[in-house]
């Protein structure tokens, strides 16, 4: 009975809630396809404005009717006419909701409009065909323009109710805005024209443009609400605040306005004072907002309705339920022990599944059917944690290895096994150029240069597809056609089946590292600044040669080829043109020997020159000549115009040895020959070999003795020949042999520290003993004389020279007034300009300066007047000729007067007779030295004949 009882009230409140229901459904749907129809009504609008534009821009001059204006105008049609089609589907459905709905009265307008439309178009198809009778311009655009029109009402109507649907009020909401932007718009226009007729001024452009803006747009909401208002349902209170609006704002208020906008452009006085057009303008914005309030007040009692049958209903839905509660109640707490419960803890556990949590287990379940059903859902979570623990292992595992190939340095590229890309990784875009999206797809490989052989393509794929992992190195081209070098690995991948799915190819750019190789090998056979073969590759092509030279029995030969004076130039021009030199020299050279030649650079300014299959000795100094003469011409570096100074060296194989560094010094040993004695060319000998061997003991011996201080400075007195006194003194070195115990002769030993760069140290050596020495002497009380001691050419190069002689007089406390410095003419015309400059800077020390051997070199006299020198040195070879060659005589009595024209001193070396004597002091001569009065001697030696103060030399009378 119960149940009965409860079903019956069930279904009584089904049916309420059904029917409800419905009623909402159907406002929804109507809301749903009036809302439909606007849009439909609006893109059907603008179908018709593009019509009605581009048919008017043809109507306007039919004649000048392109075919592309023709066409979009057939195809703005076909547009118009597909959405006409839609509105009338859309209108069809509404008319199933409710046929008297005001909607449909317009709509079968709108299809009478539509059905006009194919006559116009007729019309204007007539007009365009040159008939006069067809539509004009200006005739169209105005129906056209009321087609619009009424699409636009059409969408108005379509918010209005169903009848007797309390849920579709659709409204009230739309023409109570409409009204207020009225209301504000006219408030704002009330308010610009009263500061207008308060200033009693015309409004300016500016004032009316603004005043037509916010018309425009009140105008629009006025149609609006006149078009809603026209399908409201009326009432007394709302047709009165109708009639107020019509008579106090469409009427009063507007014709005032226009009173005021005429005077305004007419430049006239105003109707009216602010005052007066306030209240006015007052009245007819209020007769908007009186008729807004009317339609809230129609609104509220329709709300009112609706709301008195909502609590209606509220009231017996809740009667009905509470007693379906109290009955469902019972059975409710009886099904909930034994389903509610244990579906609800099953529940849970879904729910927090569904979240993502899998870690919370299920509580114990009984034993029926829903525990087994908890036992199932639990093994189903043990299983999904499982998974997603794994999961979230090979996603980690998975990100860290996409960081690692995107991150690398290397391309890689994934293919399946016909070759297409499936996947590149970030640096191969970044090593060839190519994007993903150029790249996916495509076989792989079109990136080859075409430099690479087909057998090695065909043996990368028979190992990658016998499924073995192939290396190489491949030369290909980027996307901007830049050729690469690149270094790759090529893998196939299997899956479980051992069957080859994919390959893996791993790319590196290894140009550099093959530019650096080349490089390298290149550096390792062939000089960098030249080009030529260096000793590495020369040795390589000597073992060839001479293995053939022996087959054959013919000699070898090797010249050894050097630049003098290139230290010059490199010190005067610079390194590039020194660099320039030796480039010129060596494409000379290379230019000028045969064909089987050798030309190679061994370093510095040396050459070699490696001719095989030499059968005559006389032969190879004619070639070695031609070489030379060649190698002499001048170049010009620089802009400036330089002489080279070639000699050469040469030594043959067999007869100078069989072993290439024995020939090579041979070679080196002619070469320094002919550099000394101005050969040009030399072939070595026995007899040079030994001497050069000499040389080389000599040296070590030379060298250890300075180390070990075995050399002593012996001094010969500078005598004044009008005095008859001493003055001076020149130190020379003196070597005692520490192995023979003999002593070497100047002349043997000071070319070889020349050649060795000793004479640096033997130079510092014997200033700083010669300045002790001398300040010895003062301390001593022995007269004040001057020590001069000899600077060579290596010296007078030497950056720091200015700086040892200042430190060695600061050290020895000699005054450098004591101090004088000889320098050959030789020594100075190397570089001039260089010397000239360290002359000068040696001259503000205070010192003095004379140029040694005067008259056996080349120098100019304008060069000569620019040293800052006190005194020339008169050569020896010229006073040993005095008496017995005429020119000797001439070219002495010559720098003499030379010199004391330029205000310089002149002392004569060398003298050893008394005629000798005679004939310079004859010629005024104002020092000498020599034998004549004594040899050089030891420093206790000097001291006793200095002390002695004896005249050395008789005084010019006697000689006269």
């Amino acid at each position: 009975m119960i149940a009965c009882f409860v079903a019956l009230m069930s279904a009584g409140a089904g049916y309420w809630q059904l029917a409800d229901s419905r009623a909402k459904l159907q406002a929804v749907e109507w809301i749903h396809d009036a809302n439909r129809l606007a849009d439909v009504a609006q893109q059907a609008s603008a179908s018709l404005a593009m019509e009605r534009g581009i048919t008017a821009a043809i109507l306007a001059n039919p004649g000048a009717a392109q075919a592309s204006m023709l066409t979009e105008m057939g195809r703005a049609r076909a547009a118009a006419d597909v959405f006409h089609a839609q509105l009338s589907a859309v209108t069809d459905d509404l008319a199933r909701r409710d046929g008297a709905h005001p909607l449909f009265s317009k709509a079968q307008e709108m299809r009478l409009g539509q059905t006009r439309m194919e006559a116009l178009r007729a019309e204007v198809d007539l007009r365009l065909s040159g008939d006069a009778r067809g539509l004009d311009a200006e005739h169209w655009i105005e129906v056209i323009t009321q087609q619009i029109a009424g699409l636009h009402d059409l969408a108005a109507i379509s918010m209005q109710p169903l009848r007797d649907n309390r849920y579709a009020l659709g409204s009230a909401l739309v023409i109570k805005d409409l009204l207020f932007t009225l209301s504000e718009y006219a408030g704002r226009e009330r308010a610009a024209i009263g500061v207008v007729i308060g200033r009693n001024l015309p409004m300016s452009a500016q004032q009316w443009r603004v005043m037509q803006d916010q018309r425009a747009v009140a105008n629009q909401a006025r149609r609006r609400a006149e078009s809603i208002l026209a399908h409201l349902p009326d009432s007394p209170a709302l047709a009165q605040a109708r009639q107020r609006f019509e008579s106090d704002y469409l009427g009063r208020y507007e014709t005032l306005r226009e009173q005021i906008v005429a005077s305004s452009l007419a430049s006239q006085s105003y109707p009216v004072d602010a005052e007066q057009w306030y209240r006015q303008a007052t009245v007819g914005v209020n007769s908007i907002l009186g008729l807004s309030s009317a339609l809230s007040s129609q609104f509220e009692a329709d709300i009112a309705r609706l709301r008195s049958h909502a609590i209606t209903t509220q009231g017996m839905l809740i009667l009905l339920f509470f007693a379906m509660a109290v009955l469902l109640g019972v059975a409710f707490l009886a099904v909930r022990h034994r389903v509610l419960d244990p579906l609800r803890a099953l529940e849970s556990a879904a729910a927090t599944i569904a979240g993502g949590d899998l870690t919370q287990a299920l509580p114990a379940q009984r034993e029926d059917e829903l525990g087994r059903l908890g036992l199932a859902f639990e093994a189903m979570r043990q299983t999904l944690l499982a998974d997603q623990r794994q999961r979230e292992r090979d996603t980690e595992a998975l990100r860290k290895l996409n960081a690692l190939i995107e991150q690398s340095a290397s391309a890689m590229i994934v293919t399946d096994v016909n070759g297409m890309i499936e996947y590149v990784n970030t640096p191969f875009t970044a090593i060839t150029g190519y994007t993903l999206d150029e790249t996916l797809g495509r076989k792989a490989g079109f990136w080859r240069s075409g430099r690479t052989s087909a057998a090695m393509y065909r043996q990368m794929w028979e190992a990658i597809l016998a499924g073995k992992v192939w290396e190489g190195e491949m030369i290909n081209r980027r996307k901007n056609s830049e050729l690469y070098w690149a270094s790759m690995t090529l893998s196939p991948v299997r899956d479980d089946s051992s069957r080859i799915t994919h390959f893996i190819s791993v790319q590196s750019d290894i140009s550099e590292r093959r530019r650096i190789e080349e490089r390298l090998s290149f550096l390792s056979a062939y000089d960098e600044l030249t080009g030529l073969p260096n000793r590495s590759r020369f040795a390589e092509r000597f073992a060839g040669a001479s293995a053939e030279a022996e087959h054959k029995g013919t000699m070898i030969g090797f010249v050894a080829i050097g630049i003098g004076g290139f230290k010059r130039i490199n010190d005067s021009l610079g390194r590039d043109a020194g660099d320039q030199l030796l480039k010129v020299i060596a494409q000379r050279l290379s230019e000028c020997v045969d064909e089987n030649d050798t030309v190679s650079r061994h370093g510095g300014t040396e050459f070699v020159v490696m001719s095989p299959e030499v059968v005559l000795r006389d032969a190879l100094l004619d070639k070695v000549t031609r070489i030379i003469e060649t190698l002499n011409l001048p170049v010009v570096i620089q802009g400036e115009r330089l002489q080279p100074v070639i000699n050469a060296g040469i030594s043959l194989l067999p007869n100078d040895g069989a072993q290439l560094d024995v020939l090579l010094r041979k070679a080196t040993i002619a070469l320094h020959h002919a550099e000394r004695r101005g050969l040009g060319a030399c072939l070595c000998t026995d007899a040079l070999d030994q001497e050069a061997q000499e040389r080389l003991a000599l040296e070590g011996a030379l060298r250890d003795s300075l180390d070990a201080g075995g050399l002593e400075l012996h001094y010969q007195p500078k005598v004044d020949l009008t005095t008859g006194r001493i003055v001076g003194v020149e130190a020379l070195a003196r070597w005692i042999h520490p192995a023979t115990r003999e002593q070497v002769p100047p002349s043997r030993f000071i070319p070889i520290a020349e050649e060795s760069s000793l004479i640096q140290h033997l130079g510092a050596w014997a200033l700083r003993q010669a300045c002790r020495q001398n300040k010895a002497w003062l301390d001593a009380g022995l007269p004040r004389m001057v020590v001069a001691v000899n600077l060579s050419a290596n010296q007078l190069r030497q950056p720091n020279l200015v700086d040892t002689v200042a430190e060695i007089l600061r050290e020895t406390g000699l005054a450098p007034s004591l101090l004088e410095l000889e320098l050959t003419e030789s020594a100075l015309m190397e570089d001039p300009e260089q010397a000239n400059d360290v002359l000068r800077r040696l001259k503000a020390l205070g010192l003095r300066l004379s140029i040694d051997d005067f008259g056996t070199g080349y120098s100019s006299l304008a060069y000569l007047s620019r040293f800052p020198v006190d005194q020339l040195k008169i050569d020896r070879s010229f006073i040993m000729q005095i008496a017995a060659d005429a020119a000797a005589e001439a070219i002495s009595t010559s720098v003499i007067a030379l010199a004391h024209q330029m205000g310089l001193r002149v002392i004569a070396e060398g003298v050893e007779t008394e005629a000798q004597l005679a004939f310079l002091i004859r010629h005024g001569c104002d020092e000498i030295q020599g034998y004549y009065y004594s040899p050089p001697v030891p420093a206790p030696a000097l001291a006793v004949l200095l002390a002695s103060a004896k005249k050395l030399v008789p005084s010019r009378s006697v000689v006269r």
